[in-house]
């Protein structure tokens, strides 16, 4: 007689743990690729907008905004074995630690001469845009129901 496999990681998780890590992956593949395409945009407009300034405060803005935006999709995969509410609190607690960071950032770098602050602003508003158009367009692509009666 053989003893029975204890189960796999996939076998012995929630109903939801597939679902929400499907869906972090294909919602940040989604947003890199829109705000990639937005932050190079960006970039070159901030040098011919600018010059050399504009292109330093473009790629400070178009880095935090998409290494903040990164960061949602990561604490979603990474609490996806949790709760459904504790999913919901990470994703909460990302939020709140991208305002402080942005907190501290600005507060740190008003008046600035290192880069050019109105690039710097208008990328930062651009590849944020970008990120969360890309993280819908994501969530829509992957057909999963939100709602499950």
């Amino acid at each position: 007689m053989t003893t029975p496999e204890p189960p796999s990681d996939a076998q012995q998780d929630a109903p939801h743990v597939a679902t929400v890590l499907k869906l972090a992956a294909t919602m940040q593949r989604s947003a890199v690729l829109v705000s990639a395409v937005v932050a190079v945009i960006a970039l070159v407009v901030a040098f011919v907008l600018r010059g050399g300034a504009g292109v330093v405060g473009a790629l400070v803005g178009a880095v935090i905004a998409g290494g903040l935006g990164w960061l949602g999709t990561w604490v979603m995969a990474r609490t996806a074995r949790a709760s459904p509410a504790g999913v919901m609190i990470g994703a909460m607690a990302a939020f709140g630690m991208k305002i402080l960071f942005m907190l501290v950032f600005l507060l740190l770098f008003q008046g600035t001469t290192l880069f050019d602050s109105r690039s710097f602003a208008f990328t930062i508003l651009a590849v944020t845009a970008a990120w969360i158009i890309g993280e819908v367009v994501g969530f829509v692509r992957t057909r999963i129901p939100a709602v499950d009666l």
